[in-house]
């Protein structure tokens, strides 16, 4: 979670078959869209030193896929790579061996969509989540329940990487643990307990600020982006075609980094300017996917610079309002569920409660009450990005879902969201193809 907004206190988206049983050493596989203008799709794997690349088959031809030829490999793990350009629909598998790593049947038309955020395991020199009892941190649990949804697609909107610090020696849960950004740690944060659900459909993989180049962001770069470039502070923006849907993925990793201030927004104004023509010629509702809301509703009189270090992100999600097409805001960031309804036909979604610890708000019920919001819609600007100055008054409507880690799996035809508890277990459904009160039921 963001430290500015810690203090903001919030009231308040293709079945396969099934794989082998693999050894914790075994490759690991998975499909993702890349960043950039209607990117390809890149099938990876992570394989041990000494092993081939496997074979990937796609639509009846087989290949055998490249290592990737990357000095960072020494650091983070070997990885083999291919890539191939997604027309309607294909049938993608992948072998090492007779040991199927995956088998997917990736379309433009996904069925349904998973969304998590959040996922990964608080360690820092002052807090320890307590890694080692899935009570405390359930993403494990999460992720196979979310396999056996067999969802078309998977979204997840940031904050993998946790374990900044050894575990407090004070906790009893205490063990040896690996920590850093370090191939080990997300090994134990990530690629281990969401192995299953990896290779069952293509992500889209959305920065977290907890992945900005002081932090997480060295692994993020190398195993989810594609840049050459070790960490960069602001990555393109990617936007993905669907079949009557389109999604736009943005970041906002450091968005509360005081010394990138001017790289940040320049180029989230960049996007601004810019994003109504990239996503003409689509049609039907619109996705933005970053980890920082835009939104926040405040308990006491918001901070001002706060709510103004993520105007940028408003600016676009309020060009993309302006084709007049349904606009639906997708993020992480603060650990609970929020819906977020700023009018226009603009709706925000939370989705920040994977796995992390959560944010402290009162437990839950289902369906979340309705709260009415307003706050001043403060924004930067200037040369240097340095002035603060009023945009507006926002005022809408929130329901949060308070201290329950879940998920939620969002059909697109209907732009309806189911929320499901760590079991699995529906909790409620929200309507977001329209304007509603309550959204959630």
């Amino acid at each position: 979670m963001r430290p500015l907004l810690s203090a903001v206190v919030a009231i308040l988206l293709a079945g396969c078959t099934a794989l082998a049983p693999q050894s914790d050493n075994a490759a690991i596989a998975w499909t993702q869209f890349g960043l950039g203008d209607d990117p390809p799709l890149i099938a990876r794997v992570l394989v041990a030193d000494g092993a081939s690349c496997p074979s990937i088959t796609v639509d009846g031809t087989t290949a055998t896929m490249r290592e990737r030829q990357d000095p960072r490999s020494g650091l983070f793990g070997r990885m083999c790579e291919e890539r191939r350009t997604l027309g309607t629909a294909m049938h993608m598998r992948i072998a090492a061996g007779s040991t199927v790593l995956l088998d997917q049947q990736v379309s433009r038309n996904p069925q349904t969509i998973a969304v998590v955020g959040d996922t990964g395991c608080r360690i820092t020199s002052f807090f320890d989540q307590g890694c080692a009892d899935p009570a405390k941190w359930p993403f494990a649990q999460i992720a196979d329940q979310l396999a056996k949804k067999q969802p078309s697609l998977i979204v997840h909107l940031g904050d993998y990487y946790y374990r900044e610090a050894p575990c407090k020696g004070s906790d009893k849960n205490c063990g040896r643990a690996p920590y850093g950004d370090r191939p080990e740690s997300w090994k134990a944060e990530f690629f281990g307990p969401a192995r299953n659900l990896l290779a069952r459909a293509p992500w889209v993989f959305v920065r977290g600020n907890h992945e900005d180049c002081t932090r997480g962001g060295y692994g993020w770069t190398y195993y989810f982006g594609e840049s050459p470039t070790a960490c960069e502070v602001v990555y393109d923006q990617s936007i993905i075609r669907l079949a009557g849907l389109t999604l736009v993925d943005v970041d906002s990793a450091h968005a509360d980094d005081k010394y990138a201030v001017v790289p940040v927004n320049r180029k989230w104004q960049s996007i601004a300017d810019t994003i109504v023509s990239k996503v003409a010629g689509t049609s039907g509702p619109i996705i933005l996917m970053t980890h920082v809301a835009p939104y926040a509703v405040c308990a006491t009189p918001c901070d001002k610079t706060a709510v103004a270090d993520i105007g940028g992100l408003r600016a676009i999600g309020a060009a993309l309002r302006t084709t007049g097409r349904r606009t639906i805001l997708l993020a992480g960031h603060l650990h609970t569920f929020q819906t977020l309804d700023a009018g226009g036909g603009l709706s925000q979604v939370i989705v920040g409660n994977g796995g992390a610890d959560l944010d402290p708000f009162p437990v839950g019920v289902s369906p979340p009450p309705v709260t009415s919001f307003s706050f001043t819609d403060w924004r930067r600007t200037g040369a240097k990005w340095q002035e603060v100055v009023p945009h507006g008054t926002v005022s809408g409507r929130a329901q949060v879902w308070g201290s329950r880690h879940g998920f939620g799996i969002l059909t697109p035809a209907t732009l309806g969201l189911e929320m499901y508890d760590v079991a699995g277990q529906r909790q409620f459904a929200c309507d977001l193809a329209g304007e509603a009160s309550p959204r959630c039921r």
